[in-house]
């Protein structure tokens, strides 16, 4: 199924907490993105890296200057799906590294016929680990427009599939999926991991 789909990964954040822009931090296995890319990229059919003021990556990851000036992960997804170049894609957070690619797998499978298949965490979507596809760049543009940058802000206006959290702990038990780097501390245990 994925064969047919890109991967996004959002690298828009400053990392404030972190001190540093997440998507240059340094693991044992590269930088966040290509440990992403290494996990998860053999999946698609092209991996797309958005942000602001990019650096090259190593060959096979694409990157993606925002298309709007304002700080949001929805101009990051509008980006993305742009320039994709296929019809369905995989959004992710840069500072998600633990994603179980069963979890990938499932969420693509789950967007047949919808814009939108997005888990849902202790009650709240989960829109940097879901699946998107190209009809929802209009209502995306739109909100854009508008001044609009949440993400699940453009649900309402989509066809979208939300995942229970049940359904979501049969291919992640543990919810390791959704857990982010923030700061330093959460880095140093991605290394002991």
């Amino acid at each position: 199924m994925s064969k047919i789909a890109t991967l996004i990964i959002l690298a828009g954040g400053e990392g404030k907490r972190m001190g540093t822009p997440k998507h240059l931090l340094s693991t044992s296995q590269g930088t966040l993105i290509e440990r992403l890319y290494d996990r998860l990229g053999p999946l698609f059919v092209e991996t797309l890296v958005v942000g602001r003021g990019l650096t090259a990556y190593r060959e096979g990851i694409r990157t993606v200057e925002d298309l709007y000036p304002a700080r949001s992960p929805l101009v990051g997804i509008y980006s993305g799906l742009s320039a994709s170049r296929t019809d369905l894609a995989f959004v992710l957070a840069c500072d998600m590294p633990f994603v179980k690619p069963e979890l990938v797998r499932h969420l693509l499978a789950t967007a047949v016929d919808l814009d939108v298949a997005v888990p849902v965490v202790g009650g709240y979507f989960e829109p940097l680990c879901a699946a998107y596809r190209k009809s929802s760049i209009p209502v995306i543009e739109q909100a854009l427009q508008r001044g609009i940058l949440r993400v699940t802000c453009i649900y309402e206006h989509l066809r979208v599939s939300a995942m229970p959290e049940d359904e979501v702990r049969r291919v992640d038990p543990d919810l390791s999926s959704f857990v982010n780097l923030n700061t330093p501390e959460q880095l140093a245990l991605l290394a002991r991991l």
